[in-house]
């Protein structure tokens, strides 16, 4: 009896520890390299080797760490997170400080800050404890896999390049992907791009990744699984074997199972039911990964093509998805004009009128962007001749 007890105790207590949301506040790094290599490494290694969920904070905008640690509770809170952390480097002579802050909601408003002292080679040393600290004043699962220096110092140059090229992606991936095949941080970001380019040499690319994955993943592992699903996606674009989209399904399945609440495999898993023709099943995909997270504006805008095929069926489901993008972005002319035609088809005249009016000041907001913070003479003119459409529609309410 006693076993037993202990046993639903210790399932608890796991199911508790694979349950936990954790959001990173980042910092601005504005031209400053160390910063994005903490953030991103530190996201990376909770991504592959951890039971938390990542809660995306793409639409957060306080980057300043004084800012963050002062309202961490409440930021904790407000994004439906269990655990949040915040950091900051500073330099000082020829060391890095690296602060940082772990909120645990559980621990009665309480929290861990400590601040270390590193040599720039030696910053992935402060960047392990940081983790270790992550991982034990949380006490959540994870497979005690550590940064090794010889992938911090690989990365060295290429975080410097990602700051001071962002526009170039390609080519800084390309040039490093020649060196650093084996190196799983890098890696995360290339397949990304190589599943987005999706030709013959970005399939033969992934496969080399895979291959390199196995060596550094358990088989079961959830950012494995979906790979091997990118590897069979990407090769069915490209040779159209009916059996690869087949693989691609069964492995991002897989991944989920392994993963249950990361919301880009329910994506992943929705393209490649697209690519089968499977609409069904590819539309319960898309709710599924906004049920998990809905905040994600492409992903939320394809849904909505993918929904629109059979307005009868999906339209209340269409209206609450778009109306989500303008909680997101109040701004977004496209889902503004597609509420307001769908209720001028539905013969709502008050909702549409609305809708419309909300349009307009979209479109006057964006001009204002575009005169006075980002000159585009051709967004210019769309927005002018939309002003007018909708102008000319708001009038025939009248």
């Amino acid at each position: 009896m006693i076993k037993k007890i202990i046993i639903i105790f210790l399932i608890i207590v796991l199911y508790a520890s694979a349950e936990k949301r954790i959001i990173i506040f980042e910092t601005s790094y504005s031209n400053n390299y160390t910063l994005y290599t903490v953030n991103d490494l530190v996201k990376k290694n909770i991504f592959l080797y951890s039971d938390f969920d990542i809660v995306p904070n793409n639409n957060i905008k306080t980057d300043n760490y004084k800012s963050i640690k002062s309202k961490i509770k409440e930021l904790t809170l407000i994004n439906n997170a269990d655990v949040s952390v915040t950091y900051d480097i500073l330099r000082y002579k020829k060391e890095f400080i690296l602060n940082y802050v772990i909120f645990d909601k559980s621990k009665s408003g309480m929290w861990l800050e400590k601040r270390l002292y590193s040599k720039e080679d030696k910053l992935f040393e402060s960047i392990n404890q940081m983790l270790k600290d992550i991982y034990d004043y949380t006490s959540v699962r994870h497979d005690k896999v550590y940064i090794k220096e010889d992938e911090y110092i690989s990365l060295i140059g290429y975080y410097s390049q990602k700051i001071y090229e962002a526009e170039d992606s390609k080519n800084i991936y390309d040039v490093f992907f020649n060196f650093y095949k084996d190196n799983i941080y890098f890696n995360v970001d290339y397949l990304d791009y190589l599943v987005f380019k999706s030709d013959r040499t970005a399939v033969d690319n992934i496969k080399i990744m895979t291959d390199n994955m196995n060596k550094k993943l358990d088989k079961n592992n959830h950012y494995y699984l979906s790979a091997l699903g990118d590897y069979y996606y990407s090769r069915y674009k490209v040779n159209v074997i009916p059996d690869d989209i087949e693989l691609s399904i069964e492995n991002y399945i897989k991944a989920i199972e392994a993963k249950k609440n990361n919301y880009i495999y329910y994506k992943k898993l929705a393209n490649a039911y697209i690519l089968k023709n499977d609409y069904d099943n590819a539309a319960r995909s898309y709710n599924m990964a906004i049920e998990i997270y809905d905040k994600d504006i492409a992903l939320i805008k394809d849904a909505v093509y993918l929904l629109k095929r059979d307005m009868n069926k999906n339209g209340n489901l269409v209206i609450e998805y778009l109306k989500k993008i303008i909680d997101v972005n109040k701004n977004d002319d496209e889902a503004l004009e597609n509420l307001a035609q769908i209720y001028d088809t539905l013969g709502d005249k008050y909702n549409s009128e609305i809708y419309y009016n909300k349009l307009l000041d979209a479109v006057n907001y964006n001009l204002y962007i575009i005169n006075n913070e980002s000159p585009n003479p051709v967004l210019y003119d769309k927005y002018m001749k939309k002003r007018s459409e909708v102008s000319k529609k708001l009038n025939s309410f009248k």
